[in-house]
């Protein structure tokens, strides 16, 4: 074979590794402009939660007395809190509160955001307590739904 003959045959069996390489690549991996949560968050875009409003959610939460400290933040569609308690508190007391916590919230906000509530009492360290407590309520839900580890 010519010199010729062996450059161009090796260019095109290079070119054809390439373009397979490309295809491979192109099937396995995912697009890097297509989100990674899809059009799940559109609907969060159109009613943002501002910083004042999570302060303000904040503020509520410690209002009631049997509070220690409390952390709100939104994560993609969800509303996270984190509340510590003082021993003793009853579920009850959380879920009225937070049915106040709820009214900070627009109808249409509530109908966007899932909330999620964790519970814990850094005073009660017992091995039989009722802590963590873990409040969720989906976005079409009315109330929260409760769990806890005991």
């Amino acid at each position: 074979m010519s010199k010729k003959i062996k450059i161009v045959f090796l260019s095109l069996a290079v070119l054809v590794i390439l373009v397979t390489s490309y295809a491979i690549i192109k099937v396995v991996l995912p697009d890097s402009n297509i989100s990674l949560y899809g059009n799940r968050l559109d609907q969060a875009k159109k009613y943002p939660i501002s910083d004042t409003k999570l302060t303000a959610t904040d503020n509520k939460i410690k209002e009631s007395k049997f509070i220690n400290s409390t952390k709100t933040s939104v994560n993609g569609a969800i509303i996270e809190i984190i509340i510590d308690v003082k021993k003793d508190t009853n579920l009850l007391s959380i879920e009225q509160m937070l049915d106040k916590v709820l009214e900070l919230y627009s109808d249409d906000e509530k109908k966007t955001y899932d909330f999620q509530v964790f519970v814990t009492c850094k005073e009660d360290t017992s091995e039989d307590s009722a802590y963590p407590i873990i409040g969720a309520k989906h976005k079409t839900s009315l109330s929260f739904k409760w769990t806890n580890n005991s």
